[in-house]
Parts: C-alpha cells; sequence; structure tokens
C-alpha cells in the first residue's frame, strides 16, 4: 500500500472507518469496482458503515487513486488508436493517387472522406479520453 493511502487509512479509522472495511474499500477503489455497488456493501447490514463516513471514504480513496472513471476511459484509448488506423489507411490511398498510380474518382474520394472524417474522429476521441470525457456504455 502506498504512503498516500497508508495516510488515508490513519485519517478513515479515526473518523469511524473500521480496518476491515478500509481494506475492502481499497481492494474494490483499485479494482474498478462501480461507485454504488461499493457504497452498497459499506452500508450493508454486514459492514454497517454509516452512509456518510461511507461516502466521505469513498470520495477520499477516488481522489487519492486518480478519479472515479480512471478505468472507464480505457476503451476510448482503443476507439481512438482504431480511428487512427483508419485514417492512416486513407492517407495511404491518397499518397498512391498522388504518387501517379491511376485509381478511380471514387475511391480517391472515399478515401479521403476516409482521412478527415477519421482524422478527425481520432482527436476528438482522444482528446475527451485525456480530459476525463468519455464514458464507456
Amino acid at each position: 500500500m502506498d504512503k498516500k493511502f497508508t495516510n488515508l487509512k490513519i485519517e478513515l479509522i479515526n473518523a469511524g472507518l473500521s480496518e476491515k472495511n478500509f481494506e475492502y474499500l481499497y481492494n474494490a477503489i483499485k479494482s474498478g469496482t462501480k461507485r454504488e455497488l461499493i457504497f452498497k456493501n459499506l452500508t450493508s447490514d454486514v459492514r454497517k458503515v454509516n452512509p456518510e463516513i461511507a461516502n466521505i471514504s469513498i470520495e477520499k480513496m477516488y481522489k487519492l487513486n486518480g478519479g472515479e472513471f480512471k478505468y472507464e476511459n480505457r476503451s476510448g484509448y482503443f476507439y481512438s488508436a482504431a480511428y487512427s488506423i483508419i485514417a492512416i489507411a486513407g492517407l495511404l490511398i491518397l499518397i498512391s493517387f498522388l504518387s501517379g498510380y491511376k485509381l478511380s474518382t471514387k475511391i480517391v474520394i472515399a478515401s479521403a472522406l476516409l482521412f478527415f472524417g477519421f482524422s478527425y474522429k481520432a482527436i476528438t476521441t482522444m482528446l475527451k479520453t485525456v480530459r476525463g470525457k468519455y464514458r464507456d456504455e
């Protein structure tokens, strides 16, 4: 466990969270479990954590871990890479046309649309992902 989590552990145990519940919270957040499920489990009849303490604990733990949606942005990078590959394919077709290969006008127009359309899509998806605005459905 990192030093930052050790300090938080001391703080939350002093606030009334048991060590067993802190360990559950730490492991659940590190594994990417959804907030609602963590909250439900902490406030259940078995764990009996006060809802206010549970909510504060979850907030602080997510903040230290890098954000609630840290693990939900991964597919944003995947889609951005896929869009980039398609855009590069369109660019290669355009370069071959400009190099002197004879291609039909429809293929050249389609490749230009592929390049510009998917380049735009790749850039916007990457920017959303980096800013944390991209969410898996």
